[in-house]
């Protein structure tokens, strides 16, 4: 069977998220996703597996590193995060260390990144991510190069960080059955592929970055909030 799965999704337990986990996997449902990895900004929002509308919910973390994100990708128990930013080779193995995948998001949100001695820590490499073209039209293309040239498991993900975001990159597995386990082996066989769907505007990032910046609080960082805002919306109005 075909399931399609989020495999970088943000709940309001990351400081930038907006939307609940109810509210992520009703909006799943209703773009006809079978199952979302929820990827908090360093923590593991869930500690096992769960279904909510029938879609299933899977622990996930999208871990900060000197030189970029990686996803921790079903890791076979949750674990603590460094304090002070990991090395990217670091990170990677401690996510090995718990039984998960490394995989690489939106590596190539900079045009000018170098990620080839990277490539011998990873698993993987986000191929499709919605947020990825903000400072680099072709990140996921040059994402996929890179993938191809060092043999890398292939995932997408929308990176959503609001409700009306899931689904926006999905991964599409080719899999023996629904369960948690049938889909990690599905991923680790790479029996998956990326697919886009369309990029989320810049008035979303926005959005979640004036909502980062509320938690913060303070008024200069509100009102650099409300200027990137405003910023990210006359972007997306003047289509540049």
């Amino acid at each position: 069977m075909e399931l399609k799965i989020d495999l970088h999704v943000h709940s309001d337990a990351s400081i930038d998220g907006r939307s609940t986990l109810d509210e992520l996997a009703g909006a799943a449902k209703a773009r006809g996703l079978d199952a979302l990895m929820i990827c908090d900004h360093n923590k593991f929002t869930l500690t096992a597996p769960e279904v909510r509308e029938g879609v299933l919910l899977m622990p996930g973390c999208e871990v900060s590193t000197a030189s970029g994100h990686l996803l921790a990708l079903f890791c076979r128990e949750p674990f603590e995060i460094p304090p002070e930013l990991p090395t990217l080779a670091e990170a990677a193995s401690l996510i090995h260390a718990h039984g998960g995948l490394a995989v690489i998001a939106h590596p190539f949100t900079r045009a000018d990144r170098d990620r080839e001695a990277e490539a011998a820590y990873l698993d993987g490499a986000e191929c499709a991510n919605a947020r990825a073209y903000f400072h680099n039209p072709d990140a996921n293309k040059m994402a996929a190069d890179f993938a191809a040239r060092h043999d890398l498991l292939t995932t997408g993900g929308s990176d959503a960080h609001h409700m009306g975001e899931v689904g926006n990159c999905y991964t599409l597995l080719t899999c023996d059955g629904r369960s948690p386990e049938a889909i990690e082996a599905a991923v680790r066989a790479g029996k998956c592929r990326p697919v886009f769907q369309k990029n989320t505007s810049r008035t979303r990032k926005g959005l979640s970055q004036f909502k980062a910046a509320r938690r913060r609080g303070g008024l200069k960082n509100l009102c650099v909030g409300a200027a990137y805002v405003a910023y990210c919306a006359g972007r997306d109005i003047l289509h540049i």
